[in-house]
């Protein structure tokens, strides 16, 4: 039990990463869930089932799914993070065109025009990307370097296709 004791967070600072993605994405706090640290600005999310399950274990290791970066001004959802909350968001979202997703995907920045800033949750055709950052009319890419597209060929007509490494 001393192990995910380790991990959970006080309720304090869980209610805290809790409002800040309610006031940043509009995203409510979900029911069922527990917030567990990893390292000092990571965190971890997990079902409120298997953390009760693990707390009988004497060794956890790495628990639960990495959704983001917590620091007390602002949350930054990993690519994991966006894909599993996002469908709550109610607010900071952008969507992109074919060529701003693919260039996006490749970890390139992109113009984005909007009066949004900050951190949002970036969508093509209803299928969310992750999250990046919108200021001064350019949005930010923070694909990891391993799930990023990669330019393969050219296709007939000039297009191009990408595909995953």
């Amino acid at each position: 039990m001393a192990q995910i004791k380790a991990l959970t967070m006080d309720l304090e600072r869980e209610t805290h990463v809790w409002q800040l993605l309610k006031k940043q994405f509009g995203i409510p706090k979900l029911a069922g869930y527990r917030f567990l640290k990893s390292g000092r600005k990571r965190i971890r999310l997990i079902s409120e089932a298997a953390f009760k399950l693990l707390s009988k274990l004497p060794y956890t290791g790495t628990t639960g799914l990495y959704i983001g970066e917590y620091s007390p001004k602002a949350f930054r959802l990993s690519m994991d993070g966006a894909q599993l909350l996002g469908h709550h968001a109610t607010k900071q979202k952008v969507e992109l065109t074919d060529v701003q997703a693919q260039q996006w995907l490749q970890g390139e920045s992109v113009n984005y025009e909007d009066i949004q800033r900050g951190y949002v949750i970036v969508i093509h055709n209803n299928t969310i990307l992750g999250c990046g950052s919108l200021s001064k009319g350019l949005l930010r890419s923070f694909v990891p370097k391993i799930r990023r597209l990669k330019l393969s060929d050219q296709l007939p007509g000039g297009e191009c296709s990408c595909q995953s490494p």
